[in-house]
């Protein structure tokens, strides 16, 4: 909680703190009270990454406005637009400046406890702390050193299931983390799950309240309190090849003077026979009364080497009450794709899909005719198995809409010289044509990786160099040259015996 929610409202802050110590003090008596059972036991998974990123920042430069020309209307110095004020002696632009490099790292923790000798009972926690070995100040979040993604006391049994603490919910509405608890039914007839939880809501898809530093970028437009979130869920398995879900979830401002979000969403999914599946979503916004993502995918593979997919959807994308956001009324686009995948070899797959996408209309008025609402988008990708020993994947992907395209492809090769060890290189490149502005360069990359599985336990690394093909230096485009690298260690703790991270 930051200095302000504190300065905001003392006394319900005092309030909440209060009721956080008292349900961690229960908790704690609740363990300590127990009778020892059965030896306790912990588990818990450890992760080390280090990176190495080069990043070329924009700065600021200048030139005398008699060495730029005046082209339909604008100043022109070379190929690079330029901005000039009236009567200035200078035209300023942004330019690639010289290349700065960091290092941040990141510890992840997973521990899990149980064998209190109440049957169900555990605690599980999930921990993140940072640093950085270099420049902290272009790296995000590099400052903020340690985060709780996800804490909490569960008792579990086959028909129900209780936790206190911080918890998220992964669902059609998205990710959303709350500081409260949760309570959880089963019936077994229809196999019925019932789900009620609730607390003090997170940001949405961050682990961090809405009033964390982290979030500082709002300025003005950022909550001053916490928001509280509570929410519903039920699913169902009424046919043992059928499923459905529904969930209904809202957030309220803290002092109950507003809604800052309130949406449900449904899921349901039917396999009539094993070649065909049937699967649907959708959710609406009850705050705006709009309907955010719907879709529907039909499955059908005729043959074990066949694979045919379908799919129609709709998105709108979706933001709170609380942001100035949702006053802009976010176009939603609608499409069709298809998903062809061919295994015509054991150690053969193939994969092709296209996609279209048509925007609805804007309503904003522009100074030029616009060509077309359109989005295609291609792919294809293959992997081959040659042997034990080796492997080989490639991939190539395109887009192409109004004002912008992206032209990609990658290839991948992993050897195992033995069960324990994958030494593998990669080549990729990408070119893309952006917001009006033709890129003719291309980006290459050629990199390598590995990863050994060791007593400790699981070692890997990788190292990519990029190279910005620039072929004309002065149309004004960022310079996408530099070296990432990344290592890393994965292992696996505690008291059970243990397997490979």
């Amino acid at each position: 909680m930051t200095p302000r929610s504190w300065a905001a409202n003392p006394a319900r802050t005092a309030r909440r703190c209060t009721l956080i110590a008292v349900s961690c003090g229960v908790a704690l008596t609740t363990l300590w009270t127990v009778p020892p059972a059965r030896a306790q036991q912990w588990r818990g998974r450890a992760s080390t990454r280090v990176q190495y990123v080069e990043l070329r920042p924009f700065r600021l430069d200048s030139v005398p406005i008699g060495n730029t020309v005046l082209t339909a209307g604008q100043r022109m110095f070379g190929n690079r637009l330029v901005t000039c004020a009236p009567a200035a002696a200078f035209c300023f632009f942004y330019a690639s400046d010289e290349a700065v490099s960091t290092a941040p790292l990141v510890q992840d923790l997973d521990l899990t406890v149980w064998g209190f000798g109440v049957e169900g009972l555990r605690a599980y926690v999930s921990t993140r702390f940072r640093a950085s070995l270099a420049d902290e100040e272009f790296w995000p979040r590099s400052d903020d050193h340690f985060d709780l993604i996800r804490g909490f006391v569960e008792l579990k049994r086959s028909r129900y299931r209780f936790r206190l603490g911080r918890d998220f919910q992964v669902s059609g509405l998205g990710f959303y983390g709350y500081d409260g608890g949760s309570a959880q039914v089963r019936f077994r007839p229809g196999r019925i799950e019932l789900e009620a939880y609730g607390g003090w809501g997170l940001a949405r898809g961050l682990a961090e309240p809405v009033t964390s530093d982290a979030l500082a970028a709002l300025e003005e437009f950022q909550p001053r309190r916490r928001n509280y979130l509570f929410g519903f869920r039920a699913s169902a398995r009424p046919i043992s090849n059928g499923s459905i879900e529904a969930i209904y979830q809202k957030e309220i401002q803290t002092n109950r003077s507003g809604i800052a979000s309130e949406r449900v969403a449904f899921e349901a999914s039917y396999r009539p026979i094993r070649e065909l599946s049937l699967e649907g979503h959708a959710d609406y916004d009850l705050g705006t009364g709009w309907w955010g993502k719907a879709g529907t995918s039909i499955g059908w593979s005729p043959i074990t080497k066949l694979f045919l997919e379908g799919r129609v959807f709709r998105y709108r994308p979706v933001f709170d009450l609380q942001t100035i956001w949702a006053a802009f009324s976010p176009t939603p686009y609608t499409g069709y794709g298809l998903t062809v995948g061919v295994r015509p070899r054991p150690d053969l797959s193939i994969r092709v899909e296209g996609e279209r996408r048509d925007y609805a209309d804007t309503e904003a008025e522009v100074p030029f005719q616009v060509t077309t609402d359109r989005t295609w988008r291609a792919g294809a990708s293959a992997s081959w198995r040659a042997n034990r020993h080796l492997d080989v994947q490639g991939a190539y992907h395109l887009d192409f809409t109004f004002g912008s395209a992206l032209s990609a492809g990658e290839a991948r090769v992993n050897t195992h010289p033995f069960d324990k060890l994958t030494v593998g290189a990669r080549f990729s490149a990408f070119q893309q044509l952006g917001e009006f502005r033709v890129g003719e360069g291309r980006v290459w990359s050629l990199g390598g990786n590995l990863r050994y599985e060791t007593p400790l336990g699981t070692l890997w690394g990788a190292v990519d160099r990029y190279r910005h093909d620039r072929r004309d230096e002065a149309s004004g485009l960022p310079d996408w040259t530099q070296v990432r690298a990344s290592f890393g260690l994965a292992f696996y703790i505690g008291s059970e015996p243990g397997r490979r991270p």
